[in-house]
């Protein structure tokens, strides 16, 4: 596993972004982890978690130069994932985002940031996919408004869960779209890294809770 994905799942345990335990989901399904990305809510936490999607960006889209994040989860995302990229090339890398309501006095228009051309290369940063339907609609509002295609998606971590409809939410995007979703670490890899090791002096993740997200995945799960 590649140190960026070490990194990253200790971080997330520090943050306390990812919890063991019992969770009922927002879809009613009972869960023995639960992953809140609203815990990156200060500058270090936001930094820090910029340098994480700016290496995965470097290694799955080595030729980026412009970040894009849908409203509103995305926003503060697109903007530390370009400082950070920015950092990590030593190059400009620009960002954009959207706004929920298009503006119609002042910086008129629905993007706010750099707008993106047909020769750049642009990834789209989110926490999660859940279901897809918001990453379906971003892909087509900046098609319609920008003629451009988007390299990849990269979102934080990958859960490998069936969506709502018992189908691979990843997967029906691709599908969909055409474009390609990377993750900085999947829920497999993180606890394969995460299981009986000692983070800050402490197990987060022993081998009990370990085997309730095993058979949690293996009801649940789309892909190994």
């Amino acid at each position: 596993m590649q140190t960026y994905k070490k990194e990253f799942a200790e971080f997330l345990v520090r943050a306390d972004a990812l919890q063991f335990g019992e969770f009922t989901l927002k879809s009613g399904r009972s869960s023995p982890y639960f992953f809140n990305s609203s815990k990156f809510n200060n500058g270090p936490l936001i930094e820090e978690l910029g340098s994480y999607y700016a290496a995965a960006i470097e290694e799955n889209a080595p030729n980026c130069n412009l970040i894009y994040g849908p409203a509103y989860k995305g926003i503060p995302l697109c903007l530390t994932t370009a400082i950070a990229l920015s950092a990590r090339l030593k190059q400009d890398i620009g960002y954009f985002f959207n706004r929920k309501e298009k503006k119609t006095h002042g910086d008129q228009g629905t993007l706010v940031g750099q707008f993106p051309l047909a020769r750049d290369c642009v990834v789209m940063v989110d926490d999660v996919i859940t279901d897809g339907l918001t990453k379906i609609e971003s892909v087509s509002l900046i098609r319609e408004l920008c003629k451009i295609e988007f390299s990849g998606v990269l979102v934080a971590l990958d859960r490998m869960e069936k969506n709502s409809q018992a189908n691979d939410a990843i997967t029906e995007f691709q599908q969909k779209t055409g474009v390609p979703v990377w993750s900085i670490i999947t829920i497999r890899e993180t606890c394969d890294y995460l299981k009986n090791r000692e983070i800050d002096g402490s197990v987060v993740l022993d081998e009990s809770t370990f085997l309730k997200i095993e058979n949690y995945l293996a009801e649940h799960s789309v892909r190994s």
